[in-house]
């Protein structure tokens, strides 16, 4: 493990300050065209989650969170019956995400209309794909590794998909707020 940041984590925390600053924007429009206050919230809420997720890269944290596990494992004498306990873990994780969003689709979908608020949730949506990567990228198994990892690149995937996702979504707010009232829709 080294202690500087790989290039790609460097990139992808270039990334993140794409995204930290699309929100903040999306944040201040938000504010100073007085919407919603929930839409300025959830703005700055992405826009924290990024930060942490830059500092994350820059650090190294994964990484460390990672060689730690390995270590308490090792301790344990349980790194060789690892793949037991991550399979419930990891099965417990997508089943958890999966229903958290399904409910809160469930909950948004029949509630949010306006091209503003669909698209302040969908933002929402793609920060909890970023959480849902991060936590299978840390409690990895060799099977989750190949689909993450491997050919199909769902890590690169989920993480640049969802933080362009959001980049996009906050211009395409901004857009949508600015436009004079009379030709704008909900």
């Amino acid at each position: 493990m080294t202690d500087s940041p790989s290039m790609l984590s460097v990139a992808a925390a270039a990334l993140y300050g794409l995204v930290v600053a699309a929100c903040l924007l999306a944040t201040a429009q938000s504010r100073a065209l007085q919407q919603q206050p929930w839409h300025g919230k959830i703005w700055a809420a992405i826009a924290i989650l990024f930060v942490a997720l830059i500092a994350s890269r820059l650090l190294n944290v994964e990484e460390i969170v990672r060689a730690d596990l390995r270590s308490w494992l090792r301790s344990e004498d349980m790194l060789d019956g690892r793949r037991i306990w991550q399979r419930w873990l990891i099965a417990g994780s997508i089943l958890v995400v999966a229903s958290t969003g399904l409910f809160g689709a469930y909950k948004i979908i029949g509630r949010v209309t306006g091209r503003r608020n669909i698209a302040v949730a969908i933002a929402a949506g793609c920060s909890g794909i970023m959480v849902c990567i991060i936590a299978l990228r840390l409690i990895s198994l060799h099977a989750m590794d190949r689909l993450l990892y491997g050919p199909l690149k769902l890590n690169w995937v989920g993480d640049i998909g969802a933080s362009a996702a959001i980049i996009a979504l906050a211009a395409y707010y901004v857009w949508v707020i600015r436009q004079p009232a009379r030709t704008r829709r909900r």
